[in-house]
């Protein structure tokens, strides 16, 4: 829904979703949020940035998807920023080391955006929500999940 048609349910939680015939079925569009073509394209890249390690280009990202004002300093947010996301990258895909890494990396990255001039638009926050929601249903059925 996000990435590619711009528009997503932001109050995804267990009431809200019904299965029928074995697909997933959203209900209750009372909280519904858009996103234009522009932001929806600079998520995709950033998300590619991240998985590549390019973080100069995902500064660029974060200013483009309003996370970082327009004039954020580069040389003073990018080595911290970077050092949090490589300790996250690090972690790799083994759940274990990651859930035990995330208190941490968690910690680091609130610091940050506490001391950096980090923004939350109206429509990132509700990105964060229905993700969280989300994560935390697929997590009751399978504690495994990834």
């Amino acid at each position: 829904q996000l990435l590619d048609l711009g528009v997503f349910h932001s109050d995804p939680h267990p009431g809200n979703i019904l299965v029928n015939e074995g697909r997933l079925v959203l209900i209750d569009f009372g909280l519904v949020a858009e996103i234009g073509k522009v932001s929806m394209d600079t998520m995709a890249t950033a998300c590619v940035h991240l998985i590549s390690a390019d973080y100069e280009a995902l500064f660029e990202d974060l200013i483009n998807l309003e996370l970082l004002p327009e004039d954020a300093d580069k040389d003073h947010i990018l080595p911290p920023l970077t050092s949090v996301l490589q300790q996250g990258m690090r972690a790799g895909a083994n759940i274990r080391r990651r859930a035990k890494n995330f208190q941490a990396i968690s910690d680091d990255l609130n610091k940050i955006f506490y001391e950096m001039p980090f923004q939350v638009p109206d429509y990132f926050a509700l990105i964060t929500r229905a993700l969280a929601v989300l994560e935390g249903i697929a997590l009751v059925g399978d504690p495994e999940f990834d």
